[in-house]
Formats: structure tokens, sequence, C-alpha cells
């Protein structure tokens, strides 16, 4: 009898110390969402930018940082983990050469906050089509890079916007030049995502027919004597002539190491200049006109207007 006695207080006293424990239990949140912005109604450029996160859904920043925690690691040690965007390039395609990077950055002011998000409603927001994902969007004062000059680049999980104190100042054309790269940055991703890899191979092909025996991108300009092939009669094989706008932006002795760098570079150049400033600048290049045609042809079809 005692011992069924001490078994019952036993089993109780276990449950209630379980009880205790579950009721105190706080599992952390470590699988959360970063990708938001907060309001805070005592900070102008943070309501103003938790105010943009609402309408549009796109998370804009002024720091890398977006957010802290304090966890505990594997020995129940106290930590803070912060959150941070990734800057590393990333559009899940083929790899050639040193891959597109942010070699340095300065972050902008809070001041500046309101004029870019203007901008944003203004001239990207009302031309962008609702399925293109923007992950975020990183506002700085200026940023470098070895491969998409210093107005916008696709980072992992964000777009790095520079510039940001000129954009209230800057003239028509250099606002246009400005604008072709933010829209590049913001769509690339869905032009490559596979819904148009029949206008792309079109595209692809418009350069590549011009070498036989090895492909003509990633191909050094000295090599063109070598292995270029098919142009007209009394026609010199360069990188316009062979259908590109210009060379790798990581190397100027080279074409466009990846095709995806050359729909990036048709990209920006499509909707930074009106189609008579295009024609202007390349008309004279058939090969540049044809895969210009494939690249609105992509635009149209996407609902992005250009002039």
């Amino acid at each position: 009898m005692k011992s069924k006695l001490y078994i019952a207080v036993l089993t109780l006293s276990i449950g209630l110390i379980a009880c205790r424990k579950e009721e105190s239990t706080v599992i952390p949140d470590y699988d959360k969402n970063w990708l938001v912005v907060e309001d805070d109604p005592g900070d102008a450029s943070t309501h103003a930018r938790f105010e943009f996160f609402k309408e549009t859904g796109i998370p804009f920043y002024i720091n890398d940082t977006i957010g802290i925690q304090q966890r505990k690691d594997l020995f129940g040690r106290d930590y803070t983990y912060y959150e941070v965007l990734s800057m590393n390039y990333a559009l899940g395609v083929e790899q050639v050469g040193a891959p597109p990077v942010v070699r340095t950055f300065k972050y902008c002011k809070k001041a500046d906050v309101a004029a870019a998000l203007a901008f944003f409603k203004a001239e990207i927001i009302s031309v962008l089509p609702k399925d293109v994902h923007v992950p975020s969007i990183l506002l700085l004062e200026s940023f470098t890079s070895n491969a998409f000059g210093n107005y916008a680049f696709k980072a992992f999980n964000t777009v790095l916007i520079g510039e940001a104190s000129k954009i209230p100042a800057m003239d028509a054309a250099t606002k246009a030049r400005f604008k072709g790269a933010v829209m590049r940055a913001l769509i690339t991703n869905a032009v490559l995502s596979g819904k148009y890899d029949d206008l792309l191979n079109r595209f692809y092909t418009v350069s590549r027919r011009f070498a036989a025996t090895r492909d003509i991108y990633n191909m050094g300009t000295w090599q063109f004597s070598q292995f270029v092939t098919g142009l007209p009669t009394g026609t010199v094989a360069s990188l316009q002539t062979l259908g590109f706008l210009s060379s790798d932006p990581r190397n100027t002795s080279y074409t466009p190491y990846t095709t995806w760098i050359d729909v990036s570079l048709y990209l920006e150049a499509s909707l930074a200049n009106t189609d008579a400033q295009f024609r202007q600048l390349y008309g004279t290049y058939p090969n540049i006109m044809t895969k210009y045609g494939i690249i609105r042809q992509i635009l149209a079809d996407m609902k992005i207007p250009v002039n």
C-alpha cells in the first residue's frame, strides 16, 4: 500500500514539475521573417519606410543590419544574433570569372529617404510588373562594384540603390540612366526565369552564329580574327558588329562572359534610353538592333513601358 502511495505521489510531482516547465518554456523565434519594416511613428524616416512597405510589400532599408535577436548557442550560452542583408550577387545562373561583387559602400542619411521613396513610387513602382518579386531594397549614399557601376546592384536578398542624396537634383538624362539601372536590377531574375527562354535563345544566337568552333561569349577581342566567321564582306569583327553593346564590365578585353551579362546590359540600355536615342547610338549595327528588338518584345510582354 505504501509503495502504491509513493508511486502516486511521485507521478503527481513529476506531472506538476512538467507543467511548470511547460509554462515557462519559451521557444525562440529563430525562423522569423526579417524582411519586414516595423513602424516607429516617432521617426519620420522609419514611418515613411513602413508606409511604403504597407503599400508595396517591399521592405526598404537604410542599413544592412535589419534585425537583432538574443539567442543561445548549443551550450546554452547567450549571444546576440544580427540579421544582415547579403550583398553577394545572386541570379541562380552560370558564373564565369570573378562574380560581381560590391567592393565598398556608404550608408545614406535618414533625410535622403523621403526623396528616394517619392522617386520609387513615381518612376519605379508605377511601371514594375506586379508579379516581379523584390525581396528588399537597401538605399545607400554610394557603393562601388566590379560589374554594375554605382546605381543599382542585385544582391542575394536585396537590391542596392546608390546615389541617395543626388536623386532630387538629377537632370532628366541622369535620372533616365539611374532608372534604367534600377529597373535592370529589379527585373533581371524575372526575365531569366524560364518564361522567355525561346526568345532569349534567339537573342544569344544572333551573336553565337559568328563563332562555329567555340562560344562567342567570354572570347578575347584579339581572338576575333581566329574564330569569327560569317560577317558580311568588308565588315570588321568588333564587339558592336557581333551584336554586343560593350565588353564584359569586369574585363574590357572580352565579350560578355555569360549570356546573362549580355541580357543585363541590353535591359539597362533599353530602359535608360528612348527608342530614338537607342537607334541613334546603335542603329548602324544590324545585330545589335536585332537583339534590341527581342529585348523590347520581352519588355512589352511584361507590360513595362518603353519609349
